[in-house]
C-alpha cells in the first residue's frame, strides 16, 4: 500500500537519492511545498512546488517507471494542485519537458515557455 503525504526533512535524502536515479539535475529547494508518494517508507516519487505571487510553479515531478500510471499520475497532481488552491493561489505553472504531453492532456495549456492552468476551472471538471 501506498501513502501519499507532505515531505518531512527525515524524508530530504530518500527523495534526493531518488532524484539523481531518475535524473533529476536541478537542485531541489527544500523550502518549496514537496508531497512524496511511498511504499513500505521508501519513496517512489514526489512533486514539489514553489510560489510566487499568484501562481503555483510545479518544480519537479518524479515517479519510478515502475510505477508509473495515468491514474497514479493524476492522483499526484491532484493532491498538489488542490493544495495550491487551499493556500488561495490562482493559476499553477510548470515547463517541465518530461511531462509537458501529460500536462497537456489534464487541461494546462501553453503560454510562452509554460503550461499552465487555472486552478478553479482545473476542478469544475
Amino acid at each position: 500500500m501506498f501513502h501519499l503525504r507532505f515531505a518531512k526533512r527525515e524524508d530530504f535524502p530518500k527523495i534526493e537519492k531518488l532524484a539523481k536515479e531518475c535524473g533529476v539535475t536541478s537542485d531541489l529547494d527544500f523550502l518549496s511545498e514537496i508531497f512524496m508518494i511511498a511504499e513500505d517508507s521508501i519513496p517512489f516519487g514526489f512533486i514539489s512546488m514553489s510560489i510566487k505571487d499568484d501562481t503555483a510553479y510545479i518544480t519537479n515531478f518524479v515517479l519510478l517507471p515502475s510505477h508509473r500510471d495515468k491514474n497514479l499520475e493524476n492522483l499526484i497532481i491532484r493532491v498538489i494542485l488542490n493544495h495550491a488552491l487551499d493556500m488561495g493561489l490562482e493559476r499553477a505553472a510548470t515547463d517541465l519537458k518530461a511531462w509537458e504531453d501529460f500536462f497537456c492532456e489534464i487541461g494546462f495549456v501553453r503560454e510562452g515557455n509554460f503550461q499552465v492552468v487555472n486552478l478553479k476551472n482545473f476542478f469544475k471538471e
